[in-house]
């Protein structure tokens, strides 16, 4: 977060508890807040405002609630669902049919395994 942005959370904060703002005040909050991303830092505010153990609003406050508020803007984040294309089914390179659909295949290994075959499309095939 750079000056500006500390800044402009002082103003919000001074707009409730009516502190008066100067550059010293403005350059202690950002050594203190000044790792914080800014949109985690005014998450982490207004969550810190609604805390009723706070009555005067510190940079640590804002801190100290940085975690939820990171987690607050992360599960507010909308989804994005990959869509795989093509099939998700490897082919039989001896049959070019899908490996779960390979007849051929299916038959042999059934068969290799002792399995006795209940498909009727694989007991057509014997």
């Amino acid at each position: 977060m750079n000056l500006n942005e500390v800044k402009q959370l002082l103003t919000e904060v001074a707009a409730i508890d009516n502190r008066k703002l100067s550059d010293q005040t403005a350059d202690a909050w950002h050594s203190v807040l000044g790792f914080m991303p800014f949109d985690i830092a005014k998450e982490a505010l207004h969550i810190a405002r609604k805390d009723d153990r706070i009555n005067w609003m510190e940079p640590k406050n804002i801190v100290s609630w940085a975690k939820e508020a990171a987690f607050k803007l992360d599960r507010a984040k909308p989804v994005v669902i990959e869509q795989i294309k093509g099939s998700q089914q490897p082919l039989c390179k001896a049959h070019s049919a899908l490996l779960l659909t390979c007849i051929p295949c299916c038959k042999e290994l059934h068969r290799a395994e002792g399995v006795q075959v209940s498909d009727p499309l694989l007991q057509l095939q014997k």
